[in-house]
């Protein structure tokens, strides 16, 4: 029996449950694999028996910018797929954006009973920026981890410009809190100034959110 690249498994860190990479592997009986695996949401090893369900192929379009690529997956028959998961093939992440049952879109569905997965590349992200240059305003982008940590009043460079975040669009709604953080897999775009925000925003910042001069830490984010 061929062992899949990645199991459906509960990692015993963290306790989350998520398709898992397999890192090492060996079959212990028809129906056993003996596996240490890598927890795709604490990205921890852990070693486990799993028993290998029954798998199902599912027909998958992977959008990256204005390319799409088509190939399929092997999900374990039983497993509820959502819109937002994160689905390992190999060395790459993709995210579900949209899942296609019998020509109808759905926001969940099991695997046995989907026909098409819509999915994007999710090893890395483009992070949309405004910049306000006072009269005008200038669209950027970078790539960027999905669990990269972006903040309001954070810094930011780009390539010539060096810039501080005055508030950050997610997926529900705006930020506008000093310290506030964002995730780069839940932006939708930073709104920024240039320069430096001044001593009295920085006074109404409940932490201190802004290393001013040594941009080591992990809000500070310098793109070309």
């Amino acid at each position: 029996m061929e062992i899949p690249s990645s199991l459906y498994a509960k990692c015993t860190f963290c306790g989350e449950e998520s398709i898992c990479r397999v890192i090492k592997s060996r079959m212990s009986g028809k129906h056993i694999v003996k596996a240490v695996l890598k927890c795709s949401k604490c990205e921890k090893g852990f070693d486990l028996d799993v028993e290998i369900p029954k798998l199902v192929s599912i027909r998958t379009i992977i959008s990256r910018l204005e390319e799409s690529t088509k190939t399929t997956v092997e999900l374990p028959i039983g497993h509820e797929l959502r819109i937002g998961d994160e689905i390992m093939i190999g060395d790459t992440c993709i995210q579900v954006m949209s899942i296609e049952v019998d020509d109808k879109r759905k926001n969940k569905a099991l695997v046995e009973d989907i026909s098409t997965l819509w999915t994007r590349y999710f090893n890395e992200l483009l992070v949309k920026v405004s910049i306000n240059l006072g009269r005008t305003t200038k669209a950027e982008a970078f790539y960027a981890d999905p669990d990269d940590e972006f903040r309001v009043y954070g810094d930011l460079e780009i390539g010539k410009y060096k810039l501080y975040i005055y508030k950050i669009k997610v997926t529900s709604h705006m930020l506008f809190r000093p310290g506030a953080m964002a995730l780069a897999r839940d932006v939708v775009r930073l709104y920024c100034k240039h320069g430096r925000p001044n001593k009295e925003d920085l006074a109404e910042a409940s932490i201190s959110v802004v290393d001013q001069g040594n941009g080591g830490d992990a809000h500070h984010r310098k793109r070309r």
